[in-house]
């Protein structure tokens, strides 16, 4: 589906400085993505291709630092725009792997999953792209739609969020989620006896987390709105695909609601916050940046 016969779920119109800056940008947070070591000397709970591979291979000395060093001309190649298929998968291979082994030690977490959903969905597009170069034979097109497709996999993942709460809990999601200062309390106290330090949450500019507790706890229909306007961002994450404006809107709404999680809890969600600026808002920003003069074909919503 292109722009010209649908201005909506289509590719954000996009000029070939505002993709190289997105890639420069992305290729950045990929960098610090990626561990400078591990120290897993076991997988106790293998998940994914942990299950078919033994991956403590990454803790050895010297295997991430020199994995750290290969990823450099990656990158750059990454960048370039060129040879994206290869690019893109070697990138993909040094986020899931290390992230892979973390999650095969008896708990998950999903803080940097968006970095190799981004990839995997972008490996994807490029290798069709590469199979059926006639389709998308422009380079520029195809940069744009490599941003689309970027846009896709965050969206995919905040909608799949909302459905797996909806579909685990139901409706009774939005009325428990009342209960959220008391499990908030209840792993505070737990990361103090784990390690006899005082209150090790904080919140985004400063510590903030003990008067968010108070607040929540004894407004807890507060907290219900707050995390059900969440749960409702999440739901409708497709509308971030509608335009350039669009997208700058709602990744602008989930920024702050990252932010506002992150100042009540101390849970980190940097990495979700750069994906929603490089993808989504700052397109429209590179947009009022190279503005297209008055004459030519007005660029995409």
């Amino acid at each position: 589906m292109s722009s010209a016969t649908c201005p909506w779920f289509a590719p954000p119109e996009i000029g070939r400085p505002a993709s190289a800056l997105i890639r420069a940008s992305f290729a950045l947070l990929v960098w610090h993505t990626v561990p400078g070591g591990m120290g897993l000397e076991s997988q106790p709970h293998p998940v994914g291709i942990a299950r078919l591979f033994d991956l403590t291979f990454l803790s050895d000395p010297g295997v991430l630092p020199a994995v750290k060093a290969a990823l450099v001309p990656v990158l750059l190649l990454y960048v370039s725009g060129f040879w994206a298929p290869l690019a893109t998968g070697l990138m993909l291979a040094a986020t899931v792997l290390p992230g892979t082994l973390d999650n095969s030690q008896g708990s998950t977490q999903h803080s940097q999953q968006i970095i190799s959903l981004i990839l995997l969905a972008q490996f994807l597009y490029h290798l069709w792209a590469a199979a059926f170069p006639q389709r998308h034979p422009d380079r520029a097109q195809r940069e744009r739609w490599s941003v689309f497709a970027a846009q896709q996999a965050i969206v995919a993942a905040y909608t799949v969020t909302a459905l797996t709460k909806l579909l685990r809990s139901g409706i009774g999601w939005i009325s428990d989620s009342a209960n959220f200062p008391i499990q908030m309390v209840k792993n505070i106290r737990m990361e103090f006896y784990n390690t006899l330090q005082p209150e090790a949450v904080s919140g985004f500019w400063g510590s903030t987390s003990a008067f968010a507790q108070r607040l929540f706890l004894e407004s807890p229909a507060l907290c219900r709105v707050l995390l059900t306007c969440g749960l409702a961002l999440e739901l409708f994450a497709v509308l971030a695909l509608l335009g350039r404006r669009w997208a700058a809107l709602y990744g602008a709404a989930l920024i702050a609601f990252h932010v506002l999680v992150r100042t009540m809890t101390g849970l980190n969600f940097r990495f979700h916050i750069a994906a929603l600026f490089i993808f989504l808002v700052l397109p429209w920003l590179m947009s009022l940046r190279f503005r297209r003069p008055a004459g030519n074909t007005p660029a995409a919503a």
